[in-house]
């Protein structure tokens, strides 16, 4: 969905949108930006016109939505780099087991990672883990040292 405003003196004078039909959701259920927007487009198609909602709270949502929008390609981007640097290292990721729900711990070392749909990925003894699973990054010496104690 686009929206396009053509303002003047800090007032909407004409608003034009094209919307998707679908409703997008991502992990989690949470709603994505497509969804937002037509939420937002939604309200401004039904809203009480004895109680019109501003213009300028209008550019507030928008305003809103743009720097969540930025946080969280942030926060992904951030991600990716994360598992880029994490090549090499020796770590601990926890792992759901989708038939019973139980949490078991991996440990090995990172091979490469994947990154899909904006999402990074450890790979560790041929298994991918995403990188929200991360739990412990054990530095080499440590690990040795631990491992001549046994």
């Amino acid at each position: 969905m686009s929206l396009a405003a053509a303002v003047k003196d800090g007032i909407i004078q004409e608003t034009k949108t094209t919307v998707k039909s679908s409703v997008k959701q991502v992990s989690g259920g949470a709603l994505d930006k497509e969804a937002f927007l037509q939420l937002l487009v939604a309200q401004m198609k039904y809203q009480d016109p004895l109680e019109p909602t501003s213009n300028t709270e209008y550019i507030a949502q928008l305003a809103t939505f743009s720097e969540l929008e930025e946080m969280q390609n942030l926060s992904s981007s951030m991600s990716v780099q994360q598992a880029s640097g994490l090549v090499g290292e020796n770590v601990i990721v926890r792992s759901v087991s989708d038939t019973t729900g139980e949490t078991s711990y991996v440990s090995g070392k990172v091979d490469f990672t994947v990154i899909e749909n904006g999402k990074a990925y450890l790979s560790i003894g041929g298994s991918l883990y995403a990188i929200e699973n991360l739990d412990t990054v054990i530095d080499e010496e440590y690990l040795a040292g631990l491992e001549a104690e046994v």
